[in-house]
């Protein structure tokens, strides 16, 4: 035998030993129930062997030893796993007061998976949805008897209207990413919102955000502090630059977008005084509030108007054109003047 076959042949097995050492520590962590429920090392041996986890080959003794020391290990890790070596064989349960550590309650759990499948796969492009997809299948094929009855009571219904995500070429993020890890610059063919033609950019990549269903890139132009956003689905082509001289040592996507972007839910707070219709429109803001400040300045048997902080952003402008029926703009003016303009502009295309 060849020394690279030799060496292959380690490798692999190594390989093969720490995959069997994570699976024998993941299944015993996820079968520990809590109290006042227990498993016995026993019962522990026995799934471990019904799983291929333990060489069926060694004697009861060799075995056993394997599962106290995946059951120390994960004693060890986890203080709230309680072993009682009183009892023969042992008792190993998640002590009393003490939440699961991997294993959430039966209803968090399906409500977890079902806003997973109904909303996050449907923002992620293809590639991308198959790899969370496969996580909720494999979580989905190891479901106890509550939370089988939670798949079948709980259902999760979405309120808003959703458009479809954009399409584009799914190669665009690993090159992006690629770009940031190693501090180079793009090349974009970039085709703007309601342009016919495209143009050329060269950029240093900065961040990915996701606004609704789309991808933006964060990016500078290369030889400047201007900052700009580029929709991924608008990008034609994208090739990798060069490496970059002064590139930005750290970056806050998070902080960049609500201190930049108004339209993207970001903006300055300000302070809004709104009338709400009481019979139409009271629920929207006490049953769900517009912020954690906001108050109640005024009430009758026809109107209540609130008091409230929010980010001066196109989603809050929606959101009150949504409801310009039962809502009105007190202040500030300029959030009023909008809205009148919008209201206008709308009811002009209908006349």
């Amino acid at each position: 035998m060849s020394l690279n076959v030799q060496l292959f042949s380690f490798v692999d097995d190594q390989v093969i030993t720490v995959s069997k050492t994570f699976e024998r520590y993941q299944l015993v962590l996820q079968n520990i129930p809590c109290h006042p429920a227990h498993v016995t090392s026993l019962e522990l041996k026995q799934m471990l062997l019904s799983h291929e986890l333990l060489d069926s080959s060694l004697d009861d003794k060799s075995q056993m030893k394997t599962v106290q020391r995946v059951i120390a290990k994960v004693a060890s890790d986890y203080y709230s796993v309680e072993i009682n070596a009183d009892t023969r064989p042992h008792q190993i349960k998640i002590a009393q007061g003490h939440p699961h550590p991997i294993n959430p309650s039966a209803m968090s759990s399906v409500l977890s998976l079902k806003i997973i499948e109904h909303e996050v796969l449907q923002m992620l492009p293809p590639t991308m949805r198959k790899e969370v997809a496969n996580l909720i299948s494999t979580s989905n094929s190891a479901l106890d008897k509550r939370t089988e009855l939670w798949k079948e009571r709980f259902t999760y219904s979405p309120i808003e209207f959703q458009l479809t995500s954009p399409q584009f070429d799914e190669s665009f993020i690993d090159d992006i990413e690629q770009a940031i890890i190693d501090k180079r610059g793009l090349h974009l063919t970039y085709q703007k919102r309601g342009h016919s033609h495209t143009q050329e950019y060269s950029v240093e990549p900065l961040g990915i955000v996701l606004h609704g269903r789309s991808f933006y890139l964060i990016a500078t132009k290369e030889g400047t502090n201007e900052y700009r956003t580029f929709a991924i689905h608008r990008i034609k082509q994208l090739k990798l630059g060069f490496s970059l001289q002064d590139a930005h040592k750290t970056f806050n996507a998070k902080q960049y977008i609500q201190r930049n972007v108004p339209h993207f839910s970001g903006g300055e707070f300000i302070e809004v005084e709104l009338n709400i219709d009481n019979y139409a429109g009271l629920h929207l803001i006490e049953e769900t509030k517009l912020s954690a400040c906001q108050q109640i300045v005024y009430k009758d048997n026809k109107i209540t108007t609130i008091r409230a902080k929010v980010r001066d952003s196109l989603g809050f402008e929606w959101w009150l054109m949504k409801n310009a029926n039962v809502i009105e703009v007190v202040s500030p003016q300029k959030i009023r003047d909008k809205v009148i303009d919008n209201l206008n502009s709308a009811l002009a295309k209908y006349q």
